[in-house]
């Protein structure tokens, strides 16, 4: 686990703890209510994306969220859409890896009469979450008149910070099942990482890997690469830095209140 995440984390414990704290010695609940469910997003499993969420009462009308997300390095989920997005075949999007590790943070304003925990709800969230996989790069090598294809590929990791909102709606099931669907959630912020190929170029394939390079720097929609340096014999790298957007939808959440 990354430092950073682990850092995150922490902070964002402490200062939920500290709400929840306060909140419970101000409230006129009862105390067998119970005021913590924990979530597991169904469909989130089927693309190998492992995603939990801990939701705590506060009030009447709030509560406060907390979800952690990981999905090992894997094939990209959706490649046609991505290839669709991306559109340039300088980058093998059939052949790129992405992992993610992600915390989130929400506080839920219940807007019903059901109270909290129950009825459509809009959430302020704020996410960290760090990415790394495999990109790789199309260029070519030019041997007795012959033009030789390669792949270069670059490893790495992004971490991004965004903030937003979320729209959703949670139903009780049973006495202690719920059913929290997300609808929609925006989120913007920053991002930076950095990706690296390690291998041997002659000046033909520098010239080519730095040419695709350059062309895919036009074609990223949203995210900023900089080349680290031009190729050499001994590879290449770039980096990534600028805005990050994401959308939180489709979730369905089977949780368990306790």
């Amino acid at each position: 686990m990354k430092p950073l995440f682990v850092k995150t984390v922490v902070a964002i414990f402490f200062m939920l703890s500290a709400i929840a704290a306060d909140a419970q010695s101000n409230s006129h609940n009862s105390d067998t209510e119970k005021s913590n469910i924990l979530k597991l997003n169904i469909p989130a499993l089927f693309f190998k994306n492992f995603s939990l969420q801990y939701e705590r009462k506060l009030s009447p009308n709030h509560s406060f969220a907390l979800g952690l997300r990981y999905r090992p390095a894997g094939n990209i989920p959706f490649k046609k859409t991505v290839e669709d997005i991306v559109d340039d075949p300088s980058i093998r999007v059939d052949l790129a890896k992405i992992g993610n590790l992600g915390i989130t943070a929400e506080y839920r304003f219940y807007l019903g009469k059901k109270g909290v925990l129950s009825g459509f709800y809009i959430a302020p969230l704020i996410s960290y979450n760090h990415y790394n996989g495999d990109v790789p790069v199309n260029y070519y090598d030019y041997v007795n008149n012959v033009t030789i294809d390669k792949t270069a590929t670059f490893k790495g990791s992004v971490n991004a910070f965004t903030a937003g909102f979320q729209l959703g709606a949670q139903w009780k099931l049973s006495e202690k099942i719920y059913l929290d669907w997300w609808i929609v959630g925006p989120n913007y912020g920053i991002s930076n990482g950095h990706f690296d190929f390690i291998g041997q170029l002659n000046d033909i394939e520098q010239i080519s890997l730095q040419y695709e390079l350059e062309k895919i720097k036009q074609t990223i929609p949203l995210i900023k690469i900089e080349l680290d340096g031009k190729p050499d014999a001994n590879g290449a790298a770039f980096n990534v830095k600028g805005p990050w957007a994401g959308v939180r939808a489709l979730g369905i959440n089977l949780g368990y209140r306790f």
